[in-house]
C-alpha cells in the first residue's frame, strides 16, 4: 500500500451496487471526490467557506482503473496519496482498498471557479498554504 496522505472509510450500502450485487463503477469515483472536503477539513479550510466567498472547484478530469469488486457492507479505505497544485487546478492521486487489497486506483482533477462567471480562479491561498504545509511535514 502507498503511503497516504489522507484517507477516509466509506462502508459499501445496497443502493451503491448494481444487478450483480458488486458496486456500480461510478460509485468508485464518488467515493474519491467524497475523500475531497474531507481532506480540506481535517486541515482547517472548510469548504462551505469557499462557496461563501462564490468560490467552487469543478472536476474536469477523471482518471481511474478498476482492480477489484466491492460488495454491499465491505469497508472501503479512500486514500489520498499524492496532491499536485496548478495555478487554478488540483490534482489529487489515491487509491481505494478494501482490508488491504486495491480496488481501484485513479486520480481527479478540480479546477477552482468564480460561481457568478465560470471562470477560472487561482488556487485559494489558505488552501494552497496549508496543504503545501501538510505534504512538507508529511515527507518528514
Amino acid at each position: 500500500m502507498t503511503e497516504s496522505l489522507f484517507s477516509v472509510q466509506v462502508k459499501v450500502r445496497y443502493y451503491d451496487t448494481d444487478l450483480s450485487s458488486a458496486v456500480f463503477f461510478t460509485n468508485y469515483i464518488k467515493w474519491f471526490d467524497l475523500a475531497l472536503p474531507e481532506f480540506t477539513d481535517s486541515l482547517g479550510v472548510k469548504w462551505r467557506s469557499f462557496l461563501e466567498m462564490n468560490i467552487d472547484a469543478v472536476v474536469v478530469n477523471v482518471l481511474f482503473d478498476y482492480i477489484n469488486p466491492c460488495y454491499i457492507n465491505d469497508i472501503i479505505d479512500v486514500h489520498i496519496t499524492e496532491v499536485e497544485l496548478g495555478r487554478s487546478s488540483m490534482t489529487f492521486k489515491g487509491a481505494l482498498y478494501r482490508e488491504g487489497e486495491l480496488i481501484a486506483e485513479g486520480e481527479m482533477v478540480y479546477v477552482f471557479i468564480d460561481l457568478s462567471t465560470y471562470t477560472s480562479l487561482p488556487v485559494p491561498e489558505n488552501l494552497r498554504q496549508r496543504l503545501d504545509a501538510y505534504i512538507k511535514n508529511k515527507a518528514r
